[in-house]
């Protein structure tokens, strides 16, 4: 429509490819619908803001954003160390951001008043992995190797905690050095094969975790893998040929092809962005975030940063894609899904909810 007012919501993305990029699509669908519908005073514009997976970019583009005259909100980061990078400066802006994936502790703090995401928070996975190794793999010696990121020292320090409180020796716990970053993973190799351990838990980012696996495998460990959701699109622990028992993850989110409120989004995703279906782990809660936003925007009526922040901290519930949507007083998700996943021939097989099976 004509000579309507623009307001330019930001998606915090690590460069220009963005339909490479799930839960960018996911989020721009649902802006073009709410453009379409009419029901907002003015028009949403999505706008990258394109940080090179470099903290000094990252910091320098979104201190920018805050600057333009029409900036409302933020999507993203969809990786919690990027997110952290970030959040500082939209807080003292206060802008509202928002992430359907960065699930780091250090994200929502007691007190946190602008940052919200729909997935579970990893003071929550880190302890229902913990679970899983004890409760439901019934594992007792566990090395536990993590990437030492924003979003991979955390939730390995929670998992650590929760299996020596569920009774389980950890032999191995090691954090990422600049040698490992370097990908000379010797010391971490040789730590892990001399524990003999009955299960190894990664809090490794895919790229790094392939090579570890596939490594451990070929020099006899065969220990169960465990590990989160920063596999994303990649079965990342499996090592086929070699695994005596497949390996095992969370996704901190809901899976889109069993959740019946998910049926029609899928649905209209599938249409839109048929490219995106190898990889639609946390496309509905970035359809999600951007809806919570619209909502909030709806409420505010007019572009005004401050406004929709206040709208977002008093939204109440809101009925997504994913179900009933409710923010904890630190922007957390009420009752996240946690499912647990066993990887085999490159596929991703439902378990089912972490809470039932540790029961």
């Amino acid at each position: 429509m004509a000579n309507r007012s623009v307001a330019k919501v930001g998606f915090q993305v690590p460069d220009e490819h963005v339909h490479n990029i799930t839960g960018y699509c996911a989020a721009e669908m649902a802006f073009e619908d709410a453009n379409k519908k009419g029901e907002l005073p003015f028009d949403i514009e999505i706008v990258p803001i394109i940080t090179r997976k470099n903290i000094e970019i990252a910091r320098r583009e979104a201190d920018a954003f805050t600057k333009l005259p029409d900036a409302i909100g933020v999507l993203g980061d969809l990786n919690s160390a990027m997110a952290v990078s970030t959040k500082d400066i939209y807080a003292k802006a206060e802008f509202a951001q928002l992430s359907s994936e960065a699930s780091s502790p250090l994200l929502t703090p007691k007190g946190n008043k602008n940052f919200f995401r729909l997935v579970a928070n990893d003071e929550v996975q880190g302890r229902e992995l913990g679970k899983v190794a004890a409760k439901y793999l019934k594992c007792r010696n566990i090395a536990v190797l993590s990437d030492n990121s924003a979003w991979g020292r955390p939730i390995a320090e929670i998992f650590t905690a929760e299996v020596k409180r569920l009774g389980c020796d950890v032999s191995v716990e090691f954090y990422f050095t600049e040698k490992e970053e370097n990908l000379d993973f010797d010391d971490m190799i040789e730590q892990t094969v001399a524990a003999k351990p009955d299960l190894v838990y990664f809090a490794v980012y895919w790229n790094k975790a392939h090579i570890i696996t596939h490594r451990l495998r070929d020099l006899g460990v065969n220990a169960v893998f465990l590990g989160s959701d920063a596999l994303k699109p990649f079965a990342f622990l499996e090592v086929p040929s070699l695994d005596k028992v497949s390996p095992y993850h969370s996704l901190a989110g809901v899976d889109i092809r069993i959740k019946k409120s998910c049926e029609k989004f899928f649905r209209e995703f599938a249409l839109r962005y048929p490219t995106m279906l190898n990889a639609p782990q946390y496309a509905a809660e970035a359809y999600d975030i951007a809806g919570v936003l619209i909502e909030a925007m709806k409420r505010a009526g007019k572009i005004d940063h401050k406004q929709v922040l206040h709208e977002l901290q008093n939204i109440g519930t809101y009925e997504g894609a994913i179900g009933t949507i409710s923010f904890d007083e630190n922007g957390d998700l009420v009752n996240p899904e946690i499912g647990l996943y066993q990887c085999k021939d490159g596929l991703r097989n439902y378990i089912g909810p972490i809470s039932s099976l540790v029961e």
